[in-house]
């Protein structure tokens, strides 16, 4: 009996043994699990947000100024009109930006066509209209190329004409300085002449006259302006040697201009002489003639000289101008040239992606459309309506818009005008009084732009009660605050209310860009390695898997999501282990 009961004690034991071993064998070899938190991929709203902090002030006149350079191309209100916000006030010339608008829209459209057959499915008739869309593809292509061949030609041509008429130009200009030069040099031969030689008998050493005279005062201005005029040689001389040492253009008019006044003064002196030889008495008829006809000779040669380089610097300045005005032509031929280059490029790039397009397009209506190459063409369709609101974000910023109800006070440009980024073209003064001033960041200030929505909280009312508000200047000057760069901005309340004061603090929340039912993704689910942007993705069977993506615009909380996933897959926001 007791050796029955010891057996059974032994096969308790044994069992308990075996029962504790198996169970720490279970607690360890089972591995730790990891639990995820998830979202489903969806489609929604992406709303970029900057938030700042400001403080009401009293309203100020509102300078609208142009955000890009361009032509003006319509003036739509006048000094004292009343404006509502919105209205068009004044627009640039867009004639590009429609262009590209035209185009990517043409491009959004054959994206979307392309992923409506993607879906329909393929028959025989789309085959055979898919392959002359090719053949009509190829053709356009063909032409475009040769159109931009003939365009490059024709900027060629357009920079030699530049060439020939700068050549050209310095060739007339050199011409006519040259005659210059001449004429001077013959100038300051002739004053000389005229003074030591033709008309220096007539005066004795003295500078008296050598002869007798019945008028005193022709006397004295004879023997006055000889000494005047002798002394004004030396500086003539002087005056044509430094226009020969540099025969530019500015110093050969500047020597002109200064030996002018002593050559005038050698013509007073040979008039002077002239008029006393009227008055000559004691000298016989032969000298008197020879007297005369020497006066005479260097009073016409003097003249006609003086004359010649008047003459000169008409020319040269009437040669400067039409070298001017042909040099400038044919610049405006090259920038012609060059932007016709430009656009029958991109005529070409446009072209070969449509034909890219098309062949595409026909691979795939032949081979039949996957699931995956259907969800690649809604990226594509995604990725080309950014593209266009890109390029209509771009149209808009050519048309400057009231951003609040007010009086126009200022109109400061015309039609055909060139404006430059941040000019001030028109003031106007809101309705209301009041606005809030906000230092923006220099990173953040890129991303603003003049009309942008802003929710409105005040410290005094708490966050429940909110004001919405507009964009309406942005300072182009910074301001450095703690050695940080900032741009101060101006808000405009939608709606006034009396309850405002100057002085509140007023938190802000300014919308600079939004994407309405794109796909989205929680930012946090983002993750970066060598440069690429990928997320992780939970499958059917708890399993985690990398999908590179690409991303567009990205807010506080939703990233937009423009390739590599779709409605529905299960992005990880969130991962840890039990």
């Amino acid at each position: 009996m007791k050796l029955q009961g010891y057996s059974k004690k032994l096969i308790i034991t044994s069992i308990a043994v075996i029962a504790v071993v198996t169970l720490l064998i279970i607690f360890a070899t089972r591995g730790a699990r990891t639990e995820y938190e998830t979202y489903l991929v969806d489609r929604g709203e992406v709303v970029k947000i900057i938030s700042a902090t400001g403080s009401i002030a009293p309203s100020s006149k509102i300078k609208l100024q142009s955000e890009v350079s361009g032509k003006v191309r319509e003036v739509v209100v006048r000094e004292g009109d009343e404006v509502k916000k919105g209205d068009l006030l004044l627009r640039l010339d867009t004639g590009d930006i429609e262009a590209q608008i035209l185009a990517q829209r043409a491009a959004l459209a054959s994206a979307q066509a392309r992923l409506a057959e993607y879906e329909a499915g393929p028959t025989e008739q789309e085959i055979i209209l898919a392959e002359r869309t090719v053949d009509t593809a190829r053709s356009k292509f063909s032409a475009s190329i040769t159109a931009e061949a003939d365009a490059r030609q024709a900027l060629s041509n357009a920079e030699k004409n530049l060439t020939n008429s700068q050549a050209k130009a310095e060739t007339q200009i050199e011409l006519r300085l040259t005659q210059f030069l001449s004429d001077m040099e013959d100038i300051n031969i002739d004053a000389n002449d005229a003074l030591n030689r033709l008309t220096n008998p007539m005066f004795t050493t003295q500078g008296f006259l050598a002869f007798s005279s019945s008028n005193a005062q022709a006397e004295n201005d004879a023997i006055q302006s000889r000494s005047r005029a002798l002394g004004g040689l030396p500086a003539i001389e002087d005056a044509w040697s430094d226009a020969a040492a540099l025969p530019t253009a500015d110093n050969i008019q500047a020597q002109y201009v200064s030996m002018t006044p002593d050559l005038l003064a050698v013509k007073t002196h040979l008039e002077a002489v002239v008029n006393v030889l009227n008055y000559a008495t004691g000298v016989d008829g032969t000298t008197l003639a020879t007297y005369r006809l020497n006066a005479n000779t260097a009073l016409s040669a003097v003249s006609t000289s003086l004359q010649a380089l008047s003459n000169d610097r008409t020319n040269l300045n009437l040669q400067l101008r039409l070298n001017e005005t042909d040099v400038i032509s044919a610049e405006i031929a090259v920038a012609n040239a060059r932007t016709a280059l430009n656009a029958a490029s991109n005529a070409v790039k446009t072209n070969e992606n449509l034909l890219s397009e098309a062949e595409a397009s026909l691979t795939l209506k032949r081979t039949g459309m996957r699931d995956e190459v259907v969800a690649a063409q809604r990226a594509v369709v995604s990725a080309e309506n950014a593209r266009l609101i890109g390029f209509q974000n771009e149209y808009q910023k050519r048309r400057i818009i009231a951003p609040v109800d007010g009086t126009i006070t200022l109109v400061s440009a015309e039609v055909g005008e060139s404006l430059t980024p941040n000019q001030t073209v028109i003031l106007l003064n809101a309705k209301g009084n009041l606005e809030v001033k906000a230092n923006i960041s220099e990173i953040d200030i890129a991303h603003l732009s003049i009309g942008d929505s802003v929710g409105i909280t005040l410290d005094a009312f708490g966050s429940i009660e909110q004001w919405t508000g507009t964009v309406v200047a942005i300072q182009p000057a910074e301001t450095v605050v703690d050695n940080v760069i900032f741009y101060e901005t101006t808000i405009r309340f939608d709606s006034e209310d009396e309850r405002l004061r100057s002085g509140m603090t007023a938190n802000l929340d300014i919308e600079t860009d939004r994407r309405d039912g794109v796909l989205r993704a929680p930012v946090r689910a983002l993750h970066q390695q060598n440069g690429d942007v990928y997320i992780e993705i939970l499958d059917d069977r708890n399993t985690v898997k990398e999908v590179k993506v690409t991303v567009g615009l990205e807010s506080d909380d939703y990233a937009e999501i423009v390739t590599g996933l779709q409605a529905g897959d299960a992005v990880v926001v969130f991962s840890s282990e039990k």
